[in-house]
């Protein structure tokens, strides 16, 4: 069944479904989606995973009389479609009153074309065995910069969206999606570097091969490491590292909902609270050209947007859906339903290269390339966390150009204080996403240097 059929089909399941759900319910949304997508893995230097999977499922949101109910249907056989229908009804008339429920956007929007050609490339659509080259020439950049061994992942695909809601909205688009990440190996096991490209677009951004450079040349630098001194350090962070310790406050913490749940460190913030450095601006930006998260409308039909979020390092104001927006506020495009949802997290850029962030650091310094196993203490404020460096981590001396590489060490600290102490940032952004991100969002983020972070270690 190729695309144009599995459109048709889904078309003529959500108008079944659409008749079936009238009757039963006030208010609901049917989402369609079409899945192509394919994953790489190579491991020991050499390719030992290669699959493709294609998926069609119905994401289903209901509310009759403020009870909601969302579910997603993958059997789309019309016997199991109807029976679900029904439960879906029982399930309704049972279910105690959302609180949070309000209504949906109402409807018709006008979504601009611009969006859907800024996340779809046919190309990508088209790779099939070409994708293979791209791991061979990464692995090539990586051992030319002194890695022994190599492995990663490299997902790509894409997927067809339609979506229809009960306030006469109505939207489609397509979007092609590019995540490659690779891992460097030493013979010394402790030395190891990381780096990742992703894009919607082949040629927008994607550069397989500078990953790869930078992996090998993160893994051949950190050799030899040794076990680093607990004590306070700058630190001067990858943008991949911001995903786990900066992000977080705009993405997870600006979350009206999550905010409302009290699982939010800035609980009790309200617009015009300074909570950052005033060097410190960030967007949810759903409109971001090859975002990942880049969309032209959110999971209720409402048109995506750019919202500030921190300006200056100040609360402009908190993401949201529909129901959750205060009187006579809009929602941001965030939905979610239920949930608001982040898109592209977007920090305003600096003006310093890494190597100024470098020079400008007064005290020891540490550049940490990756981090892992972030936790949390406690959601509440300020946030206290800890994260650990797993890649390459090195010690920058006083206005050293030399990197020393040292290991075992834990950042410990609270995201008021990463925020506030952030003493500036890179001239460039870098779109970065990692599966261990809390927020699960995508990232632009530059490089950051951040005042006085505690590091302590597990062993002695």
């Amino acid at each position: 069944m190729n695309t144009s059929e599995k459109v048709e089909t889904l078309n003529e399941i959500s108008t079944r479904i659409k008749k079936k759900i009238e009757p039963i319910c006030q208010d609901w949304i049917i989402k369609g989606l079409i899945i192509d997508e394919n994953q790489i893995r190579f491991s020991e230097n050499q390719i030992d995973i290669k699959k493709n999977w294609k998926d069609l499922k119905i994401d289903l949101f209901m509310s009759e009389k403020r009870r909601t109910l969302e579910i997603t249907l993958n059997d789309l056989r019309l016997s199991s479609i109807d029976d679900t229908i029904n439960n879906c009804e029982k399930l309704l008339n049972s279910a105690e009153k959302n609180r949070f429920y309000k209504n949906l956007p109402q409807g018709p929007f006008d979504y601009t074309d611009k969006i859907k050609k800024n996340i779809f490339d046919e190309k990508v659509g088209k790779l099939n065995d070409d994708a293979v080259k791209y791991v061979e020439k990464a692995t090539e950049a990586c051992f030319a910069e002194g890695a022994k061994r190599v492995a990663g992942s490299f997902f790509f695909g894409v997927s067809s969206i339609f979506l229809e809601t009960s306030e006469a909205i109505r939207g489609e688009y397509r979007k092609s999606n590019l995540n490659f990440r690779i891992r460097a190996f030493a013979e010394d096991m402790y030395a190891t570097g990381e780096s990742l490209t992703v894009s919607t677009h082949l040629n927008q951004g994607f550069d397989p091969i500078a990953a790869g450079e930078e992996a090998g040349r993160i893994c051949h630098q950190a050799i030899g490491g040794k076990k680093g001194k607990p004590g306070t350090y700058n630190i001067i962070i990858y943008p991949k590292v911001t995903t786990e310790i900066q992000a977080p406050t705009a993405a997870l913490a600006m979350n009206e909902y999550i905010r409302k749940m009290g699982l939010s460190w800035l609980a009790g913030k309200k617009k015009g609270d300074k909570i950052a450095n005033e060097n410190i601006t960030i967007w949810d930006d759903g409109t971001k050209e090859y975002g990942l998260a880049t969309r032209p409308f959110d999971d209720e039909g409402a048109p995506s947007k750019k919202t500030l979020l921190v300006d200056e390092g100040t609360i402009n104001r908190f993401f949201t859906n529909t129901s959750l927006s205060k009187r006579h506020e809009e929602s941001t495009g965030n939905a979610g339903i239920t949930i608001p949802t982040p898109t592209n997290i977007v920090f305003k850029p600096g003006d310093c290269s890494l190597e100024e962030l470098i020079e400008i650091s007064e005290k020891p310094t540490l550049l940490i390339t990756s981090t892992w196993y972030t936790r949390y203490q406690s959601y509440a404020p300020p946030g206290v966390f800890s994260s650990l460096p797993k890649d390459g981590m090195f010690l920058v001396k006083k206005h050293s150009k030399v990197l020393e590489p040292v290991r075992e060490l834990r950042i410990n600290s609270d995201h008021f204080h990463m925020m506030k102490n952030l003493l500036a940032l890179g001239k460039e952004n870098k779109q970065v996403t990692t599966w261990l991100n809390p927020s699960n969002s995508t990232v632009f983020a530059p490089f950051m240097l951040i005042e006085d972070v505690k590091m302590t270690t597990g062993t002695k």
